[in-house]
Order: C-alpha cells, then sequence, then structure tokens
C-alpha cells in the first residue's frame, strides 16, 4: 500500500518548467531536436522515464552500458511504475553473454528473456524498453517473424499436434516426463503439458486435431485447477531450431573432416 501523498509528491516533479520542456521537444513529432541530459543518479533516471513515458504517451529506449547496469535501471523503472501507477509493465532485453567465436551458447535464462522481449515489441506496445548497447547493436528480425514464434491455442481449434510439437521444439522446448519447469513439455496420447514463460502451466487435451479443454495444472500434485479458453506458448529462443538443417550442416562438417559439435549457437552466429 502506497500512500496517495508520496505518489503525489514524486507526480508533482512533472510541473518543473525544465521536465515540462523535455517532454514538449521528446514529445513532438519530427522536431529534430537533440535533447541531452546529465548529471542524472540512476533512480533520478527511472524517475523521470516513468514520468517521461506518462507525459508523451510515446514508447521509450533507453541504453545502458551493459547487462548489470541495464538489470539495475529496469528494476528501479519497475518501482516507480508501480509507486506512480503506471500503465504498461517496463521490458528488459538484455544482451548476450557471449562474445562471437567463443564456442559457447548464451545462457538459457538469457535467451528466454530476449525471445520473449522481441515477442513482446513486436506484438504489443511496450512502454519503456531497457537494453545495453551490445544489445541495441544486434541486428534484428521483421515483426512478423517474432510473432509467428509464439503459438497462441483456442478451445474447439483445430490445429495438428505433430506440427505443433515441431514448433515447440523449433524454439526451444524440451521433452520431460513430468513437466515441472519452464521450457519442458510432454505427450501422453491427445494430452500436451506445456510449461511456457507466459505463467502457469498448461495441460492441453487434443480429440484428434482438435483443442478439446485447456486447464491450468500444479506442478506439485500434477492436478488440473482451472479451466480457459485460450493459452500463449511463448519462445525460449529467439531463433528457430530446425531438425533437419542441423541435421545437413553436421553432415556437410563431417565431409570436410570437422567435428559437428562446432557447430554455433543460433544465437551466437548472429551475435
Amino acid at each position: 500500500m502506497i500512500h496517495p501523498s508520496i505518489r503525489e509528491l514524486f507526480q508533482n516533479l512533472n510541473r518543473h518548467p525544465a521536465f515540462q520542456e523535455l517532454a514538449r521537444r521528446a514529445g513532438s513529432r519530427g522536431a529534430g531536436a537533440t535533447v541531452r541530459l546529465s548529471g542524472l543518479t540512476t533512480t533520478a533516471k527511472a524517475l523521470y522515464a516513468v514520468l517521461l513515458a506518462q507525459a508523451t504517451e510515446r514508447p521509450l529506449l533507453l541504453i545502458a552500458d551493459g547487462n548489470k547496469q541495464a538489470e539495475t535501471l529496469h528494476q528501479t523503472i519497475q518501482t516507480f511504475a508501480h509507486l506512480l501507477q503506471f500503465d504498461g509493465a517496463p521490458l528488459l532485453l538484455p544482451g548476450l553473454d557471449v562474445l562471437p567465436g567463443q564456442k559457447m551458447s548464451p545462457h538459457g535464462e538469457i535467451l528466454e528473456s530476449r525471445a520473449v522481449g522481441l515477442w513482446r515489441l513486436a506484438s504489443e506496445r511496450v512502454p519503456i524498453t531497457v537494453t545495453p548497447a551490445s544489445a541495441a547493436l544486434l541486428r534484428l528480425e521483421p515483426r512478423s517473424y517474432y510473432r509467428q514464434l509464439a503459438q497462441t491455442l483456442r478451445v474447439r481449434e483445430e490445429v495438428p499436434l505433430e506440427d505443433l510439437i515441431v514448433h515447440l521444439e523449433s524454439i526451444g522446448y524440451e521433452k520431460r516426463e513430468p513437466v515441472e519447469m519452464v521450457g519442458e513439455y510432454s505427450l501422453r496420447g491427445g494430452i500436451l503439458d506445456v510449461f511456457s514463460p507466459a505463467g502457469d502451466p498448461v495441460r492441453i487435451e487434443f480429440f484428434g486435431d482438435e483443442v478439446e479443454s485447456i486447464r491450468r495444472f500444479e506442478v506439485e500434485s500434477q492436478r488440473s485447477v482451472l479451466k480457459l479458453s485460450h493459452c500463449t506458448l511463448l519462445p525460449l529462443s529467439e531463433y528457430q531450431r530446425s531438425r533437419p538443417l542441423l541435421a545437413q550442416l553436421a553432415d556437410a562438417l563431417r565431409a570436410e573432416g570437422l567435428p559437428a559439435r562446432e557447430l554455433p549457437h543460433p544465437g551466437e552466429a548472429f551475435a
């Protein structure tokens, strides 16, 4: 519970003439003016970023030095967004934690955060995005590419189950029995359990290729608890993996006398 006087104290900061001039210039489309600010602490940057997004009603992209600085700024922005009742969740888009040529794959949590973040940017309005400079320099695909990474399922909709499994594996899901962690799925007859980064795990029952029911289930008991009309399965990787293509590349490497284990991770190939 936040006291109204505390909220009002922070909201009054947007009445300062310097801030109003900043908001006017930042909110002017096609003005071509460069606005420079200096001397702000991380806390002040976060507070004024939320106030600026509220005042201009335009999305902001904040670029930090590195992942650690971006995480700190994002956490502080989240705090002020909650305090000021800001509409919309700020997004952290991390950079990869490996360099090209290191022959290492990025950490799974970073791949997941990037995949979900890019899907959000392509699919909805994100009011504030925080990212390190290394991530801002990476080449990105068109919006349509990131939108199609996620799969939305609705009751009574027909979805070929085999095609759905292939798609899940291409965006980073792995088969496990039982499903207990994000990124896992299991298939028992016509019952598909999936744990997406979108939230709680879901149990999807198929009758042929028709989605008969969708329910949330508890990991501990594996029991269904809540019926849903639809669900969205978010990606864990921003680059789709194709088994036939990887097998083809591995065969080509072996033909050249090179070890197939040196195939780069898709994220590393674009770093």
